[in-house]
């Protein structure tokens, strides 16, 4: 369930946590190795930080995204994205790239997003490809074992000259789209109205089955 966080960061500040001032709080510890942002309930609540508190929290489900910053496709990476049971009483910890706790809140599981480097070689793979049963066959076996930035997919689809061939592709990779926030950009990459609404009537259709 949704909560209103207006009233919520007026009565504290989200702070970096350390072990003394966490243990008399009660929330949601978001730490990471790298920099992170961190969004509950589509709220940002820190900002480029290492460890993030989200403090005085009530019982109840919250959804938790933390993004890291990206390389030259895209300006954030999704790398926890999960509604997140919170008891009201003591410290929840979500540890990106570390352990995690046996609630089992670690969103990606086997499947992780595509990272920039390996992104390239795989584009120019299948720009390679002479057939389009090759480049397809390229695709699917991609999308078995890795999730796509939406900028990813973009530029995937710009292989690409025919709107059929585009609107395939789309459909392919939209269930592996790890930040579907923005993947109504992808709608613009079709030229005729009536491609456009078949995408976004099966990109809703995937996203009521979650």
């Amino acid at each position: 369930m949704k909560h209103t966080f207006g009233i919520l960061l007026s009565l504290f500040l989200l702070l970096p946590a350390s072990n003394a001032v966490a243990q008399r709080l009660n929330g949601i510890r978001v730490e990471s190795h790298t920099p992170i942002e961190v969004f509950v309930d589509g709220v940002k609540v820190c900002n480029r930080v290492n460890s993030c508190m989200i403090a005085n929290l009530r019982r109840g489900t919250y959804f938790v995204e933390v993004f890291a910053s990206s390389g030259h496709y895209g300006s954030r990476q999704a790398v926890f994205s999960q509604n997140v049971r919170y008891s009201g009483s003591g410290i929840k910890d979500i540890f990106i790239d570390g352990n995690i706790d046996d609630d089992e809140i670690y969103l990606p599981g086997t499947l992780r997003p595509m990272d920039d480097r390996t992104f390239d070689e795989f584009l120019a793979r299948v720009q390679a490809a002479k057939f389009d049963s090759d480049k397809k066959d390229i695709i699917e076996m991609a999308t078995q074992t890795n999730l796509f930035f939406t900028s990813q997919v973009k530029a995937l689809c710009q292989t690409y000259k025919f709107d059929s061939d585009r609107l395939w592709l789309l459909k392919q990779m939209y269930p592996y789209i790890v930040d579907r926030q923005r993947a109504f950009l992808l709608a613009d990459l079709l030229s005729y109205s009536d491609l456009k609404e078949e995408f976004r009537k099966y990109a809703q259709s995937i996203d009521a089955g979650k």
